[in-house]
């Protein structure tokens, strides 16, 4: 007696995999770092433009649109007005990138700033525990937290993302024994 199979076996088209992972990855890294960015940016106020900038290359990492211009504050309310545009100094005291590498799988993004203000104003009350290097008042009182708000806020995001579905490039290919 001879008998005649035919059996299916799967195969995961990898490389079309890879692909369309690669771009749910680069999107999802995008709209994560757009979530922290808004969420970081609603703790830092704007008075020399420093502060913000220190934002500003991630910000041009995901096309974001980020104002940093000084603005005039009201000295009635014992703060002074900034006439010195700082955001120079912001952008050259910070790093920011994001990566998206395919042939990794890394998708992250970095933030470091070493802009003594904004560092004093992340874990002080600078209006009752004034940084020793400034004079002024501040507009926003400390401490901004932004970090753990901003991680907050990444985490959020990151626990609704997931990886793609397999099934879509799974093919079955008939072998005959």
């Amino acid at each position: 007696m001879k008998f005649t199979a035919r059996f299916s076996v799967p195969r995961i088209d990898v490389s079309a995999y890879r692909s369309a992972l690669d771009r749910h990855m680069k999107e999802m890294i995008g709209q994560a770092l757009l979530t922290w960015l808004e969420a970081v940016l609603a703790e830092i106020p704007v008075w020399s433009g420093a502060s913000r900038a220190t934002f500003q290359k991630l910000a041009r990492a995901v096309g974001y649109s980020l104002p940093v211009s000084p603005v005039a504050v009201n000295a009635a309310h014992g703060l002074f007005t900034s006439r010195i545009d700082r955001t120079g100094m912001g952008q050259s005291a910070s790093a920011g990138e994001m990566v998206t590498d395919k042939e990794t799988g890394e998708y992250t993004f970095t933030y470091s700033t070493t802009l003594p203000w904004l560092i004093w104003n992340e874990y002080h009350n600078a209006n009752v525990d004034p940084d020793p290097s400034l004079f002024y008042r501040v507009i926003k009182e400390g401490p901004y937290n932004f970090q753990a708000i901003g991680a907050r806020a990444f985490l959020r995001f990151a626990d609704d993302v997931d990886l793609l579905p397999v099934k879509p490039f799974v093919r079955g290919e008939s072998v005959k024994f």
